[in-house]
């Protein structure tokens, strides 16, 4: 796609300022998954049990 602008306006500016947004929130999106990943690694799969659970969460 060929992105086209007219001279004085400041859409080219407006164009790159959306790219660069947009790169960013992939960034931020490819690192959250990393993350995201890491800590299912580390919970080793554990589910949390809620049932017969104390109501006030604390243990005996």
């Amino acid at each position: 796609m060929t992105n086209r602008c007219r001279t004085g306006t400041n859409d080219c500016k407006s164009q790159e300022l959306d790219r660069e947004l947009s790169d960013v929130l992939i960034a931020i999106s490819v690192v959250s998954k990393r993350i995201a990943d890491r800590l299912s690694a580390v919970s080793g799969g554990e589910k949390m049990n809620m049932e017969g659970g104390n109501p006030d969460g604390k243990g005996k």
